[in-house]
């Protein structure tokens, strides 16, 4: 008995790869801005930041703990969120990234009116909500079969195949890891010539994911 087909398993299989090729790029622009704009910590390298945090708490550097700190706990927040809306909706990809969309889109406004004169506070709050975005993204990409914020497994799966012959693997590790890669360049070139547009990069990245998914095809079945 196989089980019913989601959102993600009833588009076709080079349009899911395409929307999680353009998320991960999503994700370099993401975790450059964070990194360079807001305080230093990844909104989508978890691991990265509980050595950060690890390393300010055994300093006992109480003012270098919260910012990765902040940023694990806005991505474990946007996982545990969208990861209960999936199980009220679990046919939906669509609806999750839509919602996403909302946090980036509310980040990029935030950034185009504060983010010259952003200090303090407000850059933890971008920073959080960053995360929540990133976090919310790899819940949804579980669905998606591919990996697109934490991509370390992503290049072990892709070296193996090197060394054992899966081309599959090779493939998809040269392309997430080139997107996310890319939209890190493109993200850095935009802070030197227009620091405003790039959370807005992201957005526009995120609504081609949604065009490239569009909508399942239907069950031929009619289940």
């Amino acid at each position: 008995m196989t089980a019913p087909a989601t959102g993600a398993t009833r588009r076709a299989p080079g349009r899911v790869a395409t929307a999680s090729t353009l998320l991960a790029a999503v994700a370099g622009v993401v975790d450059l801005w964070a990194v360079t704009s807001l305080g230093g910590p990844f909104a989508g390298v978890v691991t990265g930041n509980l050595v950060t945090a690890g390393g300010a708490a055994g300093r006992g550097d109480t003012r270098a703990l919260w910012p990765p700190a902040l940023a694990v706990l806005g991505f474990a927040v946007g996982v545990v969120v969208w990861s209960y809306a999936w199980r009220r909706r679990a046919g939906s990809v669509a609806r999750p990234l839509l919602a996403e969309l909302v946090v980036l889109v509310a980040l990029a406004v935030a950034w185009v009116l504060v983010g010259a004169t952003a200090s303090g506070a407000v850059v933890l709050v971008l920073l959080a909500a960053a995360s929540l975005a990133m976090g919310a993204q790899s819940a949804t990409a579980l669905r998606l079969g591919e990996s697109t914020t934490y991509l370390t497994g992503t290049l072990t799966g892709g070296l193996a195949a090197l060394v054992a012959g899966g081309s599959r693997g090779r493939v998809v590790a040269l392309r997430q890891l080139g997107a996310l890669v890319g939209g890190a360049a493109v993200a850095a070139v935009l802070l030197d010539v227009a620091r405003w547009s790039v959370p807005v990069l992201a957005v526009v990245l995120l609504v081609a994911a949604l065009g490239v998914l569009g909508r399942p095809r239907r069950d031929p079945s009619g289940g």
